[in-house]
């Protein structure tokens, strides 16, 4: 007889996947487990079989690990928005550098002696994020919140530990305001974006709003003192409801004396104290000078270019998006920094034009998930700088760039940092130094 797939199977956890579920061997099989944490024993409901793997879900903890503490948040383990609250802080930033040694090493690529940590408070720290929003009478009307873990349905949240307060505190009004609406069941998704001047909302709607709709979502903002803003299709239909010229968003760098302004969909790094820590890390690990000519790759709105600018004689500044270009420029521009230029390239050609617009001598990369390879090949190719700090959101991606790096023969790795840009989730920021071997 074989045995009920649906049973529950008791077995140890040896460690922790990627995505922060913990990683078991039943029967010779690999399952991933979610809420179990490394040196427990567990007894595993199974959510699905593959060939060569296995998902399940903890049924009991049998033998509890030391870093498991009681999440916060009473919505954990329905809700997607973090993965690994059930594991302390100081566990969850060992198994970021955990994630980023194992990466590096299994490209073949030599650490430094130590992975340095950047963290700050993990709580109410996420100032960019974009809110589910389903209408469901069957389950009371309007949900807001992010997905639940698992499948696409939206967790319906009346506060959220981890969004800044003044987005959380809005979360039940929200509720409230999605059931006026008359194309409630057309508002996929809310965009939200905190700038240290105004919190802001972009509601993303498929069908056109009614005159009625329009005065509801700019009553809401002018009660809760929100900007709000809809958007029908791509990002140039972006509109300001309520008020009506908004003032652009901010962020401030305060070390540098800068403030860097941002519309409500520019990306901007979502947790605000580790971004200023990174900019700090990154201006010092290059240990700029006044010959120094620095060429910032990916740059956006200027978040690295215009803080090394102070410390080099020229920043330029590329990146793939016009739109950010442009706005790098009028950031430079209102912080009256006169060395530093930006171009629009696309950095994921391979005949991406050479750098002729100056000598560098540092270089910063900080690419989307898919890295900078194209990018990098030119840099060592044509420009050959000094040292290269490169800025990462998948670690994946870093250590094969970083392995293109070192069988370039010209760089090793000198320094190395988890950033905890994201607590609670399994998402890891990385940031590394290249030297020329001398």
């Amino acid at each position: 007889m074989k045995a009920d797939p649906t049973a529950s199977v008791e077995t140890q956890i040896e460690g922790l996947s990627h995505d922060g579920r913990g990683v078991a061997r039943i029967e010779g099989k690999v399952w991933f487990v979610e809420g179990a944490l490394p040196g427990e024993t567990v007894s595993v409901k199974r959510l699905k079989g593959r060939r060569s793997y296995s998902t399940g879900v903890v049924d009991s903890i049998i033998v509890k690990s030391a870093d498991r503490v009681k999440p916060k948040c009473g919505y954990f383990g329905i809700c997607g928005g973090c993965a690994v609250q059930h594991l302390s802080y100081a566990g969850q930033l060992d198994f970021k550098k955990q994630v980023v040694s194992d990466a590096l090493v299994g490209a073949q690529v030599p650490l430094p002696d130590q992975i340095d940590i950047l963290s700050a408070d993990p709580w109410a720290y996420r100032r960019r994020a974009r809110l589910g929003v389903r209408y469901v009478p069957k389950k009371g009307g309007a949900l807001v919140g992010f997905r639940e873990r698992n499948n696409s349905y939206i967790t319906g949240l009346e506060s959220c530990d981890v969004l800044v307060k003044s987005v959380s505190d809005l979360l039940p009004s929200l509720r409230g305001l999605i059931e006026q609406i008359s194309v409630r069941d057309q508002l996929p998704q809310i965009e939200v974006a905190v700038g240290e001047n105004a919190t802001a909302l972009v509601f993303r709607h498929l069908k056109p709003l009614t005159d009625p709709d329009r005065d509801a979502l700019a009553a809401f903002g002018e009660i809760h003192q929100t900007q709000i803003f809809t958007q029908s299709k791509g990002p140039k239909t972006v509109t300001a409801v309520w008020p009506t010229e908004p003032d652009s968003l901010n962020y401030p760098l305060e070390k540098f004396g800068l403030t860097i302004e941002f519309s409500p969909v520019d990306f901007v790094q979502i947790n605000g104290a580790i971004n200023e820590k990174l900019v700090e890390t990154i201006t010092s690990w290059l240990e700029l000078n006044h010959q120094d000519e620095v060429l910032d790759l990916f740059c956006g709105l200027g978040n690295f270019s215009l803080a090394t600018a102070q410390s080099a004689k020229k920043v330029l500044g590329v990146e793939g998006e016009p739109s950010l270009v442009q706005k790098a420029e009028l950031n430079a521009s209102r912080n009256q920094i006169q060395n530093a230029t930006f171009r629009t390239r696309d950095l994921f050609d391979d005949g991406i034009a050479d750098w002729s617009e100056g000598n560098f001598s540092k270089v910063i990369v900080d690419p989307p998930r898919s890295g900078a390879r194209e990018a990098l090949k030119r840099v060592v190719d044509d420009v050959k700088p000094e040292a290269i700090a490169y800025v990462s959101c998948n670690p994946a991606t870093l250590a094969r760039d970083s392995a293109d790096l070192i069988e370039s023969g010209i760089y090793r790795l000198d320094r190395l940092l988890v950033a905890d840009m994201f607590p609670h989730t399994a998402h890891v920021e990385t940031a590394a130094l290249f030297k020329q071997i001398s």
